[in-house]
């Protein structure tokens, strides 16, 4: 799955992509493609992010994740056409094209990799897994559950949540005192917490409760 997910304000020819780790053969067609731009690449092997493609990946298949960077006009009507980087999002567009023909055109199809990654800073969703909204836990939350609890659609392999346990499919109830009925109590209590705190938490798992202490992480 190949995902471009802001790429229209490239900043001094620097450009991310993620999900390097989760294809066996993306390391190879990456290299190639790459060696005919100019940007400046940081990869990252972890394919977890707060974008469309982490629902791929929670379903065990390859993404790449082509990204140019927050800006101060994130989600504000601020972010108008005229700042749009055009020509450095078009060279982009051709790299992304290559790297999809190079894809079609390969002998061997992808396979999926499972990666232990550190959280990075391009993650950003209230899930316990991005930057800005506390310490890291490591789970990556079912939107499509709004009320009695967080589902977990995946929990990030190495993290916190996944040190004492917690797994895809557990309901997060019960963080430290605070009850959580939907994510915004789980944001709110992250936000609360401490890099270093031992919390208790509650998950239900087919319907029993199961209790596990977290040692919540700083992210890097």
């Amino acid at each position: 799955m190949l995902n471009m997910d802001m790429i229209g304000r490239i900043k001094d020819e620097k450009v991310y992509i993620g999900g390097l780790g989760t294809g066996t053969t993306f390391q190879a067609i990456l290299d190639q493609a790459e060696s005919h731009t100019t940007f400046k690449y940081e990869n990252s092997p972890g394919g977890y992010s707060s974008s469309d493609h982490t629902s791929f990946v929670t379903k065990r298949i390859p993404v790449l994740f082509f990204f140019s960077g927050l800006h101060s006009d994130y989600h504000k009507p601020s972010d108008t056409w005229e700042k749009i980087n055009a020509d450095s999002a078009a060279h982009l567009l051709d790299l992304v094209s290559n790297v999809a023909w190079r894809l079609d055109n390969a002998a061997d199809r992808p396979t999926f990799v499972s990666v232990v990654e550190n959280p990075n800073p391009h993650e950003g969703t209230p899930s316990g897994g991005g930057g800005g909204y506390g310490p890291y836990f490591g789970s990556i939350p079912d939107f499509g559950q709004t009320e009695n609890g967080v589902r977990f659609s995946d929990v990030k392999p190495g993290s916190p949540a996944a040190k004492v346990g917690l797994q895809a499919g557990d309901v997060l109830i019960q963080f430290g005192d605070k009850p959580i009925k939907n994510l915004y109590d789980f944001t709110d209590a992250l936000r609360r917490s401490k890099i270093g705190d031992k919390v208790q938490v509650t998950v239900l798992r087919d319907g029993k409760p199961v209790t596990a202490t977290v040692t919540l992480e700083q992210r890097r």
